[in-house]
């Protein structure tokens, strides 16, 4: 148990430092670390996780503290939930005041504009991998296509396309159909 939370501890932590814009980013590597390399969780638990902590008010991190759950009971719930808010936290504390006295310099800038295209890149990942993690019959990758042209092109509040999904999964559990399983 003490290994789990050792890797836990260290891996949150990083996460936190890496994640410029919000966990998002690092997505991909949490995946891989959490379902891949440790077998703490399964795709379907990681993609589930995650929509909750969407869901839930707060910061959109704390999916982590599922994925310690399950990995480690309570404790790894606590170590994940302090190793993702304390480092991203003190670098907070410390650096918001340098970086607003330098602000204007060249090259303070640059890498401004160079953390834009990687931040890009990690959000065009993390969502290859929620989408290959999730998505395995033709009904289910239309939907999920169709949900983000719809976000994408239209006004409509992305909750209105939750509960639509929700309730055409629902739907087609009581009738037996199974529209959406591989």
């Amino acid at each position: 148990m003490q290994s789990i939370l050792l890797h836990l501890m260290i891996q949150c932590a990083l996460w936190s430092l890496m994640s410029i814009g919000g966990n998002t980013v690092a997505l991909s590597d949490i995946h891989r670390y959490t379902v891949t390399d440790m077998n703490w969780i399964t795709d379907g638990q990681f993609v589930a996780f995650f929509a909750l902590s969407q869901a839930l008010p707060g910061p959109n991190g704390m999916f982590l503290v599922f994925i310690g759950q399950q990995a480690a009971g309570v404790p790894g719930a606590m170590v994940a939930l302090l190793a993702k808010l304390l480092p991203c936290s003190v670098l907070t504390y410390v650096g918001a005041g340098w970086l607003q006295r330098h602000s204007e310099t060249p090259w303070v800038q640059r890498v401004k504009r160079s953390l834009v295209p990687i931040s890009i890149g990690l959000i065009l990942a993390a969502s290859y991998i929620l989408i290959r993690s999730l998505e395995t019959s033709a009904p289910s990758v239309l939907l999920t296509l169709a949900s983000a042209a719809v976000v994408y092109f239209s006004r409509i509040n992305a909750i209105w396309l939750i509960i639509f999904g929700t309730a055409l999964g629902l739907l087609s559990a009581w009738l037996g159909a199974g529209w959406f399983q591989a």
